[in-house]
């Protein structure tokens, strides 16, 4: 949180906010395919939690190996397209500018950050089977280092007056280098996992695949409506409006990452506690992570609130003026989404996916629609006005009901293979 903070003032100040902007935008395309493994690391996930819960070793490698098969093709499927589609890309449309030199600019540095994407897609087996043995702790802790090394990675480009394409490389630079320490130590503690030919097998590798492509579909659905926020932006308003949305959202945006930290490992969890039978665990857990959720969402965002036109002002000087209306706005979205999270904890956990999916269509539909016309109506506001309005009226209820749904059905003793359905 703390390099994210120190990392946005100086690129905003070293780049400008047309190509800040730019940058943002870059981000934003890459959210959007962040869905392209397919789903099938949240279902190796959910898998291994459940190969814990049972204590089965054996099937717990199996998953990883039919995973990681699975997970080679796409990167390698995906490193073809992009090599092939790169030159029919029409850059100065996609991001909206009118200068070919920034348009290149933006083009040189999507490469660099596609090629971390690609590589990552493989690689992330390794905190997904920490997170499913109950382990995301070490993802996490490793990840915090990876971050200050991109920070002064980021410092040393932007001492030698770096191209945007090498800010990018700094950015992602201690992603990668955490990700192999983190399979280093998770090999070195679990060495029964290693990951070997032998050790495939097709119905596992079918059984994730199912699972991926239910996820697939859910985050392709919120990633539509949810994540979509700076390319709207871009289209309807043009790229240099993008950095006085996107900075002080980044400020409440670490209230879900605050919030993420807390719930985001039940995921597995409830999953382990479903396949022991252990339901009043569950919830008494998701009640209890619900009502910290709001403890802690409420009086941050307000606080952020108040105090924004002062901590952005510290932070950017005058480069940008936001606001109070926005941070206002940003503040009830920063309490929405953190309520949503203990909820969508329980489902995935669950392996309730289907009604997830179709709820996330809907809302994600009409959010994109929303943000749109509320865009064009009211400026950059609209975006955050579409998704609150979205949440608030269709997301929340129908997720409400659907686990209102699931815990009757826990008590009556169901399988975590019925309740998936």
């Amino acid at each position: 949180m703390s390099t994210g903070l120190i990392s946005v003032p100086l690129t905003l100040r070293y780049l400008g906010p047309e190509r800040y902007g730019l940058w943002m935008v870059l981000i934003s395309l890459i959210a959007v395919m962040g869905f392209a493994d397919l789903g099938i690391g949240n279902g190796l996930m959910n898998a291994i939690s459940e190969a814990y819960g049972k204590d089965d070793r054996p099937l717990a490698r199996e998953y990883l190996t039919s995973a990681l098969f699975l997970m080679l093709g796409i990167a390698g499927f995906l490193a073809l397209a992009g090599i092939v589609g790169y030159p029919f890309v029409p850059w100065l449309h996609l991001f909206n500018v009118k200068s070919n030199a920034v348009a290149a600019e933006g083009a040189r540095a999507f490469v660099v950050l596609y090629g971390w994407f690609v590589l990552n897609i493989p690689l992330g087996v390794i905190p997904r089977v920490q997170s499913g043995l109950q382990q995301g702790y070490w993802a996490q802790a490793i990840g915090a280092l990876g971050n200050v090394a991109s920070l002064l990675t980021l410092l040393l480009v932007i001492s030698l007056h770096g191209s945007l394409a090498w800010l990018v490389f700094a950015s992602t630079f201690g992603v990668i280098l955490a990700t192999f320490l983190n399979g280093w130590l998770l090999f070195r503690e679990h060495p029964w996992l290693l990951p070997e030919y032998q050790a495939y097998r097709g119905r596992s590798a079918k059984r994730i695949f199912k699972l991926g492509m239910m996820f697939f579909v859910l985050q392709c659905a919120i990633a539509l409506g949810y994540t979509s926020d700076n390319i709207v932006i871009t289209q309807v308003i043009g790229v240099a409006a993008v950095a006085a949305y996107a900075v002080p959202q980044k400020l409440f945006s670490f209230i879900n990452m605050i919030v993420s930290m807390g719930i985001t490992p039940l995921w597995p969890a409830y999953g382990e506690a479903i396949a022991r039978g252990d339901v009043a665990w569950v919830r008494k857990v998701f009640l209890g992570s619900l009502c910290i959720t709001l403890g802690i969402s409420i009086p941050i965002c307000t606080a952020l609130a108040l105090a924004g036109p002062w901590i952005l002002r510290i932070a950017v000087g005058k480069v940008l003026h936001t606001p109070m209306s926005l941070l206002v706005v940003l503040a009830v979205w920063g309490v929405v989404s953190a309520v949503s999270t203990p909820l969508g904890m329980l489902l995935n956990g669950a392996g309730v996916l289907r009604v997830q999916t179709v709820i996330a269509i809907v809302a994600s539909l009409s959010n994109l629609a929303l943000s749109i016309a509320l865009t064009r109506r009211f400026g950059v506001i609209g975006v955050c006005l579409g998704s609150i309005i979205t949440q608030v009226v269709i997301a929340i209820p129908l997720y409400s009901w659907a686990i209102m749904k699931l815990l009757r059905r826990l008590g009556t003793g169901k399988a975590i293979g019925e309740l998936a359905c």
